[in-house]
C-alpha cells in the first residue's frame, strides 16, 4: 500500500478522474478482488508519468510487478528512477526466462521469455513477431478499444508533436503512408487543424479515412507525384522494410520534405537515413513528456492488464487470440459513459 500511495503522491493533481475512467473502475474493483495475488507480471508498456495508473492497478490486484524497458522501447529515466526509489522492480533488457507468469509485452520485446501462463501483446508489430509462437498470447491491439489509442491517441500526439516543433499543418500537403489504425488517426486530426491530407493504401482494407483523401497504393505513378509535392510523409505501416521501395526512396533523399514515423518499425529500410526522419525514426510522438495522452490510452491499458486476469483464470490454449468481448465492452461502456472522449469517438467513426 506505500508502494500506491507514493505513485498517487507522485501524481498528484495531474490528472483529472474523467481522463482515466477505465483505469479508476479497474482500481476499485481489483483493490478489493486482488486478481493477481502473487503473480509474477512482467509489464513492457512504454514507461512515462501515465503509465503508473497502469502499475498502481497491478499492484492493487497484488501482482509481484517487474517494470521491464529497453533501448527499443521508448521510456522516461525520470519515471524508472521514480518506481526504483519507491521499491517498484525495473529490470534493463530483462532475459529472465521461466521467471514470470505472465507478461504484458509491447512489441513481442520478451517473447522468448516463456512466461507461465502466455503474453499480453500491446502492438500490431509485436503480433507479427508472435506468430507461430507455441504459447498463449491474447492480442489487445486486435480491437475497438485499442483503436482509441492507436487511431485518437496517436493521431493526436503527431499534431501536437508537429506544434511542438514549432511546425503548423494548416494548408499544408501530408501524404501519410497507411491508412490503418494509426494513419487513420494521423489523416483525421492533421486534416481537422486544416492540412492538405492525402492517405495512401489499399482501398479494399481501409474502413475509414475522415478529413482526408484516400489514393491506392498500386497507383504507383500518383503515389510518386504525391510524395513529390509533399510537405510531409508520415509512415503509418507498422511493417518493418514496407515502404522501402526505390522511387520513394529516391524522391525522398534527393527532396526536402519533412519525415515522420509513427511506428516503432522502421518502415523506410535502411536507404533512408535515421537522420533523414524526425526522432531518427522513432515515433514522432515520443519526443513529447506524454507521448499519448491518458484519456485515449486510458483503456487500452486498461484492458492490457485485464488480459493477464484473463490468460491466468482461463488457462488459455497456445497461439494468438483476442480477448473476450463481454470483458472489453465493459470497458468500451465505461469510457462513454465516464470518459471525456466521447464527442471525437463520434467524429472519428470509431
Amino acid at each position: 500500500m506505500k508502494t500506491i500511495e507514493a505513485i498517487k503522491n507522485f501524481l498528484g493533481k495531474c490528472y483529472e478522474a474523467a481522463e482515466y475512467p477505465a483505469l479508476a473502475h479497474q482500481f476499485a474493483l481489483w483493490s478489493a478482488e486482488k486478481p493477481l495475488t502473487g503473480k509474477k507480471i512482467l509489464d513492457g508498456t512504454p514507461v512515462f508519468a501515465n503509465t503508473l495508473l497502469k502499475y498502481m492497478n497491478l499492484l492493487a490486484a497484488g501482482a509481484d510487478l517487474t517494470v521491464g524497458y529497453c533501448e527499443s522501447i521508448p521510456y522516461d529515466e525520470k519515471i524508472i528512477e521514480f518506481l526504483q526509489c519507491i521499491g517498484v522492480k525495473c529490470v534493463y533488457n530483462c532475459s529472465e526466462v521461466g521467471c514470470f507468469d505472465c507478461i504484458l509485452d509491447c512489441n513481442a520485446v520478451y517473447r522468448n521469455l516463456r512466461p507461465r501462463y502466455g503474453f499480453v501483446e500491446l502492438t500490431r508489430s509485436g503480433a507479427y513477431h508472435f506468430a507461430g509462437i507455441d504459447a498463449p498470447v491474447i492480442n489487445v491491439d486486435d480491437s475497438r478499444i485499442k483503436a482509441i489509442e492507436t487511431c485518437l491517441g496517436t493521431g493526436e500526439g503527431f499534431l501536437r508533436a508537429m506544434n511542438h516543433l514549432g511546425y503548423d499543418v494548416k494548408n499544408k500537403k501530408i501524404v501519410v503512408m497507411g491508412c490503418g489504425k494509426v494513419g487513420r488517426g494521423v489523416v483525421f486530426y492533421a486534416g481537422r487543424a486544416g492540412a492538405e491530407v492525402v492517405a495512401v493504401d489499399d482501398p479494399a482494407m481501409v474502413s475509414k479515412c475522415v478529413n482526408g483523401r484516400l489514393l491506392s497504393r498500386f497507383d504507383h505513378a500518383a503515389v510518386l507525384a504525391e510524395l513529390r509535392q509533399a510537405w510531409c510523409v508520415v509512415c503509418c505501416t507498422g511493417q518493418a522494410g514496407a515502404l522501402a521501395d526505390t522511387d520513394y526512396i529516391n524522391i525522398l533523399n534527393s527532396g526536402s520534405q519533412l519525415m515522420v514515423n509513427m511506428g516503432v518499425e522502421d518502415e523506410w529500410g535502411t536507404q533512408i537515413p535515421p537522420e533523414r526522419v524526425f526522432n531518427n525514426k522513432q515515433p514522432l510522438n515520443f519526443i513529447l513528456k506524454e507521448p499519448t495522452l491518458l484519456r485515449y490510452i486510458d483503456p487500452t491499458m486498461a484492458l492490457h492488464s485485464q488480459a493477464a486476469v484473463e490468460l491466468i483464470k482461463n488457462k488459455c490454449p497456445a497461439g494468438i487470440c483476442k480477448i473476450a468481448q463481454d470483458v472489453h465492452d465493459a470497458y468500451w461502456q465505461i469510457v462513454e459513459k465516464n470518459g471525456m472522449i466521447a464527442d471525437e469517438l463520434a467524429a472519428a467513426g470509431l
